[in-house]
């Protein structure tokens, strides 16, 4: 049984551990600068929403995101900084029960719309993305500058 729950004040090192699994996943352990502490003390002040997915109550998967908001509509965007599903869980439609709550969250929060990043190399979680109804932007480049 998969059971997808807001991350609890005593979960935090659930959802981090399992964070920095995904950073593992993308090779970039070298650039992830998030402490434990740094990750409860977002999720206690409210600004980043977390849920973990258990499968018979085991940790399996982690989705991390927050609120933005868009100038175009004065609404807001749920952000889905992170959505990773631990490999041997993977196919088991985890993912789509996060998208789900994703859209019940978005729906609930008045939010005009969902957006996640997708790496350029990550075809695979690019066709689950648009197969539950995701599509790549066409329009928008994103820069970025490190600071």
């Amino acid at each position: 049984m998969i059971d997808i729950k807001a991350t609890s004040l005593s979960e935090t090192d659930t959802a981090y551990g399992l964070t920095r699994e995904l950073m593992e996943h993308h090779n970039a352990l070298d650039i992830f600068t998030m402490t434990s502490m740094r990750f409860r003390e977002l999720i206690e002040s409210g600004t980043l929403i977390s849920f973990i997915a258990y499968a018979d109550n085991i940790p399996v998967g982690v989705m991390n995101a927050f609120y933005k908001y868009t100038t175009f509509s004065g609404r807001k965007i749920f952000y889905i900084e992170d959505l990773y599903i631990s490999e041997s869980f993977r196919g088991h439609g985890i993912g789509g029960k996060f998208i789900e709550k994703a859209r019940e969250i978005a729906v609930s929060a008045d939010c005009v719309q969902i957006e996640l990043k997708c790496a350029e190399w990550n075809k695979k979680s690019a066709g689950f993305y648009e197969s539950h109804g995701l599509k790549p932007d066409t329009e928008w480049i994103v820069y970025t500058l490190n600071i």
